[in-house]
């Protein structure tokens, strides 16, 4: 083997400590990384996620002269950050929240390199750090909003087309047909695409921050409304077609199509403010290399680096039980109460979808002057892991392939708070009230019943909780309906639950 120059030598040994930082950071989060490549592969909406690793790097690279043109001196400022990121990471693991796990391991990067090299260098680079954050799969909590924002630009447009329309939620109806505004219309997988290639063209072609912020907040809202008149065309196209054409696999290609043509469109207008390109002199690429980081790197700083990356995991693995206490179900069936009788055990209507409870059940009650229905349904989880959660976003207080959602918020009632669902179907329409029950808790939020949950496992307490939900069927009178659902919660609660 040919010894590598004096030169060469000096160029790689800064980098020791960062080879051995990332290695320990891959070590200990690998679990963490392993389920993002996880989602990018069985998830469309995230396949993106495969590409931005290499173009960070890529980016990096690309400025890889920085690294030698600015001061290095470790910061024990960024490891406190590190500690507290570590720390976040280990009550997000106590409770499964995955992608809080997953935005915090990607954040400890920036942070691992501030730590050895400091501010200056993590600031050269700030950019591709920044970029990396388009690897974690997040952005699903916003494809109910993109669905009546969708909905909305559609009706709007078939109004102004002068075709009839019924509007219900994510229902349209127009005389040649009926369509819904499904979750894989919401075009929640351009938006995102639209905003990882935006922000990463805004960078690579502008050297104005104003101009680069513009253009990154076009590629968040073009692809919005395109997705609006996307779906506008696809329910056009159905219409003049009597419902032969963009009624099945084709409008997925269509909307492709014309996802294409919109960013090609947007990149195309992009290009006319165009920046000229940073001239960086071949002296600044050749500078001399900063020696005083290897002279001043104190040993303790590395050691203390890998110990903080280790400790969130370690206390997971060594304190934190990985087989949680399940005792005995604490569900049984409701009694009738003072107004209404218990008539029957199941209901064919309605019934949550929550993924995996240990145990639940349903009733029926009548209300005993007249024919007033009362749905009630309650589970059980003994435990907490992933796929098998109390809070999750597959959790559904309904079927969503049978209703459709017309109305969602939070409802106050004798200071206690309820999580309430309008929704409509063919079988009418129905009114739900929920809520959620951690550590004798009444909760509705979910970061609270998450905080509940991760105090009660890290305090050894017993990790039980409850989803209870009643719905009675109503024909547009809603104040009705929620008096009747109030009642029956007063009458329920007062016979202890």
């Amino acid at each position: 083997m040919m010894p590598l120059d004096k030169e060469m030598k000096v160029k790689l040994e800064p980098f020791i400590p960062l080879l051995i930082a990332i290695t320990m950071w891959l070590l200990a989060y690998s679990q963490t990384l392993l389920s993002m490549v996880e989602i990018w592969w069985r998830s469309n909406t995230f396949t993106h996620g495969f590409l931005i690793f290499p173009i960070s790097l890529y980016l990096i690279y690309k400025k890889k002269h920085l690294f030698y043109r600015v001061d290095k001196q470790s910061s024990r400022v960024f490891l406190f950050f590190l500690f507290l990121s570590s720390l976040l990471w280990l009550l997000a693991n106590a409770v499964d929240v995955l992608v809080i796990q997953q935005l915090l391991v990607i954040i400890m990067v920036p942070l691992i390199v501030g730590t050895l090299y400091g501010f200056e260098v993590v600031k050269s680079y700030l950019f591709p750090f920044a970029y990396s954050l388009f690897s974690v799969p997040i952005g699903e909590f916003l494809i109910p909003k993109l669905q009546q924002i969708t909905a909305a630009i559609t009706v709007f447009c078939l109004e102004l087309s002068h075709i009839p329309v019924f509007h219900e939620g994510m229902f349209i109806s127009i005389p040649t047909g009926d369509f819904e505004v499904a979750i894989a219309c919401s075009g929640i997988r351009y938006l995102i695409a639209s905003l990882a290639l935006g922000t990463l063209y805004a960078y690579l072609v502008y050297r104005s921050y104003t101009k680069r912020t513009l253009f990154i907040l076009a590629a968040l809202i073009v692809p919005i409304f395109a997705n609006g008149i996307r779906a506008y065309g696809i329910v056009l196209i159905a219409h003049f077609s009597n419902m032969k054409y963009a009624t099945g696999v084709d409008h997925l290609i269509y909307g492709w199509l014309f996802f294409g043509l919109v960013i090609f469109i947007l990149f195309y207008i992009g290009s006319f403010w165009e920046d000229e390109e940073e001239q960086i002199s071949s002296n600044a690429q050749r500078a001399k290399v900063n020696l005083s980081y290897r002279q001043g790197l104190p040993i303790v700083t590395l050691v203390g680096l890998c110990m903080v990356l280790f400790s969130g995991p370690l206390y997971s693995t060594l304190l934190l039980p990985t087989e949680q206490k399940h005792g005995d179900s604490l569900l049984a069936m409701p009694n009738s109460t003072p107004s209404w009788q218990l008539v029957g055990t199941s209901n064919k209507q309605w019934q949550p979808l929550f993924l995996k409870p240990d145990h639940e059940i349903q009733a029926q009650f009548k209300y005993k002057s007249s024919n007033e229905r009362i749905y009630f349904y309650k589970n059980e989880y003994l435990s907490e892991e992933q796929g098998k959660e109390l809070v999750n976003t597959m959790n559904h207080f309904y079927n969503p392939k049978k209703w459709i959602v017309l109305e969602h918020s939070i409802q106050y009632h004798d200071s206690v708070q309820f999580i309430e669902y309008n929704l409509h179907s063919t079988q009418g329409k129905l009114l739900i009230l929920g809520w959620y029950e951690v550590l004798g808790m009444h909760l509705t939020s979910p970061i609270n019943i998450k905080m509940a949950q991760a105090w009660a496992r890290l305090s050894g307490k017993e990790l039980r909780g409850y989803f209870t939900a009643i719905a009675t069927p109503h024909s547009d009178n809603i104040v009705a309906a929620r008096s009747n659902l109030y009642s029956f919660y007063q009458e329920y609660m007062a016979m202890g639950d």
